[in-house]
């Protein structure tokens, strides 16, 4: 199996369509979530110090507290410890149960694109391998429509991966804990090459129902068998991946962390230690600024990784199909007595 061709035309495949781009963003949209909600936290911490700072020097220089009466804050905390015990459990249970359902609703709605988007990453890697290098770009309706009779197979093999997983660890999560504890940590090394296992079944079951049009236990059964016969190929290609993608989030995550930190960095050297209201909303919008070019990198390193892994999987295919078959003893008989 030629690895730079792979990575190349992998590379080709998501440069040219790159429609692709969004059904990367779709595939990995819950990881983006959860970055951006971390930015957004960030940004509003950072606004809510530089805002104490700005009060704490403003006017004659006294803190915050020094300004408020504290008449005020005695009023507040009385008002508060009169509510009674069983309203605050009230407003507590349904906090928790909004939330709750919130972040159901959240989840299925990200398993929906994510599904969309990794079945869209695929069938478009596989229609654009077999396309001719001067046909034009794929377009989102071309890839939607071709994904429609693999939806809900790949659907339900998420789903059964997600609670399969869950199951799983709940029955082993307290074994695996003892191991680790009793092997001082070494008892990762045998964890570790299973869950990369399974994974990589998941990774490739998904593909076969896409390439190979195969139902999901058939499909299950197909990726074993590549995995199984070429298992330091399919190894090898994920150290590469790895590595890359590694490589790639620190060359451009660390320029994009950075420099939203410059403005309040600057601010703190020339005021001798304070960070003036500026420098601090700033940073803010910068890094706001880069949350967008952060989501776009991501979407595209997303596509370029399943496209690399749907072009490695056709290879690997490519090679079975071509490789000599070996006649049995009887099938020789037959053919030499005809």
């Amino acid at each position: 199996m030629d690895y730079g061709e792979i990575l190349k035309k992998a590379w080709k495949i998501v440069w040219k369509h790159k429609i692709l781009w969004l059904f990367g963003l779709l595939a990995s949209c819950g990881t983006l979530s959860t970055m951006h909600s971390g930015g957004g936290g960030g940004g509003s911490a950072a606004g809510s110090s530089g805002q104490a700072n700005f009060l704490h020097g403003y006017g004659s220089g006294t803190p915050l507290l020094s300004v408020v009466h504290d008449g005020h804050f005695q009023e507040l905390f009385q008002n508060i410890a009169e509510v009674p015990d069983v309203l605050w459990v009230a407003v507590a249970g349904i906090a928790v149960i909004v939330l709750i359902t919130f972040a159901l609703i959240l989840s299925i709605l990200f398993l929906f694109l994510g599904t969309l988007g990794t079945v869209g990453v695929i069938k478009g890697t596989c229609m654009a391998d077999e396309a001719d290098p001067s046909a034009k770009p794929l377009s989102f309706g071309t890839i939607f429509k071709a994904t429609k009779p693999f939806y809900w197979k790949v659907f339900l093999l998420d789903i059964g991966y997600r609670v399969g997983g869950a199951i799983f660890f709940l029955l082993f999560f307290l074994p695996m804990i003892l191991l680790m504890v009793s092997t001082c940590g070494l008892g990762l090394i045998l964890v570790i090459p299973i869950f990369w296992l399974v994974r990589q079944m998941m990774i490739f079951t998904t593909i076969a129902i896409v390439e190979e049009k195969l139902p999901v236990f058939e499909a299950i059964e197909r990726a074993w068998q590549l995995i199984a016969a070429h298992l330091g190929q399919v190894l090898l290609m994920f150290l590469i991946l790895a590595i890359g993608q590694f490589i790639v989030g620190l060359v451009f995550a660390l320029p994009l962390l950075s420099l939203p930190l410059i403005p309040a960095l600057i601010s703190l050297i020339v005021t001798g230690g304070e960070i003036t209201v500026a420098g601090l909303v700033i940073s803010v919008i910068l890094f706001l600024l880069f949350i967008p070019l952060v989501i776009v990198l991501s979407a595209i390193l997303q596509a370029y990784v399943l496209a690399s892994w749907t072009l490695t999987y056709r290879r690997l295919a490519q090679e079975e199909e071509l490789a000599p078959q070996i006649l049995s003893q009887s099938g020789e008989e037959s053919a030499a007595s005809d």
